[in-house]
């Protein structure tokens, strides 16, 4: 018994291969729709924000971070410098986790072993930094893969710029 050096697909894999670029498109447009609405709301202060999120002096990290992901969602959505947008977010996620989220928790790395939020209210509703984490490395995938296929650079350059 010989054996080459294709390897046999699934059922799923042969139907769903042809489309791997196009599924990146999906996730990557909704990873951006969500990071963005979420930027957007630090950023123009929209939604009941802060709703008590900023009591400790964080203002200006919060706006920062606001601005950073609403112009990151922007370039990994449009395909354009995506994997620069990727990289700031990630920057942006490792300050937010660490300086932030992780600093609530007197357990970490547990994320929801504090007794109570900073801003008094139940710790049920509390979160500990897990998106952060997982912007984190959805980010972190998108800064590796960048736009492939479908994006504006490759569109009007034939290659990603960064």
């Amino acid at each position: 018994m010989t054996r080459d050096n294709t390897q046999e697909q699934s059922i799923f894999g042969r139907i769903f291969s042809p489309l791997a670029d196009e599924f990146y498109l999906i996730f990557r447009l909704g990873f951006a729709v969500l990071v963005g609405l979420h930027g957007a709301q630090k950023a123009f202060l929209l939604w009941d924000f802060p709703a008590g999120a900023n009591p400790n002096g964080l203002g200006t990290l919060v706006d920062i971070a606001g601005w950073v992901e609403l112009i990151s969602a922007f370039l990994i959505g449009l395909g354009i410098l995506t994997r620069l947008g990727a990289g700031a977010l990630v920057v942006t996620m490792i300050v937010a986790y660490f300086g932030v989220h992780a600093a609530l928790s007197p357990v970490w790395p547990w994320p929801h072993l504090y007794p109570n939020p900073p801003d008094g209210g139940n710790a049920f509703v509390a979160h500990g930094g897990e998106v952060t984490l997982l912007w984190l490395g959805v980010a972190a995938l998108i800064g590796v893969l960048g736009s492939r296929k479908w994006g504006i650079e490759r569109y009007f350059f034939g290659k990603e710029l960064l």
